[in-house]
C-alpha cells in the first residue's frame, strides 16, 4: 500500500517532485495577471486623457456633436486595447501552467473561421461604423440623406444609425448597408 493514491506518503511524495515548478509557475502567472492589469489601467487612463484633451481643444458649438464621436472612439479603443491585452496575457498563463496552447490556438482558429463566416454582417457593420466615426461623415443631430432616407441622426452606434425622418418615423440602417451619404448640415457657405 506505499504507492496507494489514498495515501499521505504518496501525495507528499508527489508535492516534493513537482512543488517547486508548482510555485514557479504561480509566481509567473501571479506576475502575468499584475503586469496585465496595470498595463491595462495606464493605457486605458492614458486613453480617457487622450480623449479630454480632444474635447478640450472642441469648440463649444461642436462640443455636442464631437463629444459623442470622440466617446465612441474611446469604447471601441478600450474594448481593443482589453481585449488583446487579455488574450496575450491568457496565452501567457497558460504557457507559465505548463498547458502546451498549440491545440487551443488550433482548435480557436477553427472556430473563429467558422463564426467569421456566420458573423460576416456583423463584422461588416461594425468596421463600417469605426471608419464611420474616424472619417466623421456624419453626425448626432445632422440632417443626413442615407441611401433613401431623409432625416435627423439620432444615434450613431457601431453597428447602426438611427435616423428620424420629418414624420416622426425612425429608420435603423445597418452601418454596413450605408452605400451614399449626403450631409445637408455641412454645406459649404
Amino acid at each position: 500500500m506505499n504507492g496507494c493514491i489514498l495515501s499521505g506518503e504518496y501525495w507528499a511524495g508527489l508535492w516534493a517532485r513537482h512543488a517547486e515548478h508548482v510555485i514557479a509557475a504561480a509566481t509567473r502567472i501571479i506576475v502575468i495577471l499584475v503586469a496585465y492589469f496595470v498595463i491595462r489601467f495606464v493605457l486605458l487612463k492614458v486613453l480617457r486623457r487622450f480623449g479630454q484633451s480632444l474635447l478640450a481643444r472642441v469648440s463649444e458649438e461642436l462640443l455636442q456633436a464631437r463629444e459623442a464621436r470622440i466617446r465612441s472612439l474611446q469604447t471601441v479603443l478600450g474594448s481593443a486595447i482589453s481585449f488583446v491585452l487579455g488574450f496575450v496575457a491568457a496565452i501567457m498563463i497558460f504557457q507559465a501552467a505548463g498547458i502546451n496552447i498549440v491545440p487551443l490556438i488550433t482548435t480557436a482558429s477553427v472556430a473563429g473561421l467558422a463564426i467569421g463566416f456566420g458573423a460576416q454582417k456583423l463584422v461588416r457593420d461594425w468596421i463600417s461604423g469605426v471608419f464611420i466615426l474616424i472619417e466623421d461623415q456624419y453626425g448626432i443631430g445632422d440632417k443626413v440623406t442615407m441611401n433613401t432616407v431623409t432625416g435627423l441622426v439620432e444615434e450613431l452606434g457601431m453597428r447602426t444609425t438611427r435616423i428620424r425622418d420629418e414624420n416622426g418615423s425612425l429608420y435603423i440602417i445597418s452601418n454596413g448597408d450605408i452605400v451614399q451619404v449626403c450631409n445637408h448640415s455641412r454645406r459649404k457657405e
